[in-house]
């Protein structure tokens, strides 16, 4: 498992501060500027979900990711 963390952490440093799409535990989806993570959660700004609706900003628990890509 350690593999797959660390391949994680270098693939989010690199998309840090680029914009993402990400789905939350397959009912909401999201894009947004990669701003920072940890080993817990995700914070992206300039937030839009699927609805169109905004935000300036959203936590999300890597926990409950299904996936994440690169816009």
């Amino acid at each position: 498992m350690g593999e797959k963390q660390y391949l994680l952490d270098k693939t989010l440093e690199s998309w840090k501060g680029r914009r993402v799409a990400l789905a939350v535990s397959n009912e909401h989806s999201f894009t947004g500027v990669l701003e920072d993570f940890d080993e817990e959660v995700i914070l992206l700004k300039d937030v839009v979900d699927i609805a169109g609706n905004r935000a300036k900003e959203i936590l999300v628990k890597i926990d409950d990711l299904n996936w994440i890509m690169l816009l």
